[in-house]
């Protein structure tokens, strides 16, 4: 009898998977890790969901996204996964309970706001034409 899946092997499963892909995840993983002055292994995560995210917005698979596109791989996938890094709630889901003070700044509606003029002109058009 086979024993259960660990969480670890769970993810090596998807390892294969993002090597293939058009674009280089990992050097934009260290892209995004130096901007926010954090660890790889922190940004990792970000990084592929904001591929994930930009790719289901699109309807273009993450392998298949074009390789030499500038607006998508230095600040598309960059810039959102820096915002879905940031973008973490506060304990009482106020906008700062740390300093009562600070009045803090709009969360967008759209986490994805005005970064999506990044990948905008990637978009799959379905129908006729």
């Amino acid at each position: 009898m086979a024993s259960p899946k660990t969480v670890g092997d769970t993810l090596a499963q998807w390892s294969g998977v993002w090597p293939v892909a058009a674009i280089d995840l990992p050097t934009i993983i260290a892209d995004v890790a130096g901007r926010l002055g954090v660890t790889e292994a922190q940004a990792t995560p970000y990084v592929y969901m904001a591929a994930d995210y930009i790719a289901d917005d699109i309807g273009v698979a993450v392998v298949d996204f074009p390789t030499g596109d500038d607006r998508l791989n230095k600040s598309g996938i960059p810039l959102l996964a820096m915002r879905m890094y940031q973008d973490q709630a506060n304990p009482s889901g106020a906008l700062n309970d740390f300093d009562p003070t600070y009045t803090g700044t709009f969360t967008p509606t759209r986490l994805y706001s005005h970064l999506d003029e990044y990948w905008r002109h990637l978009t799959t058009q379905w129908g006729i034409g």
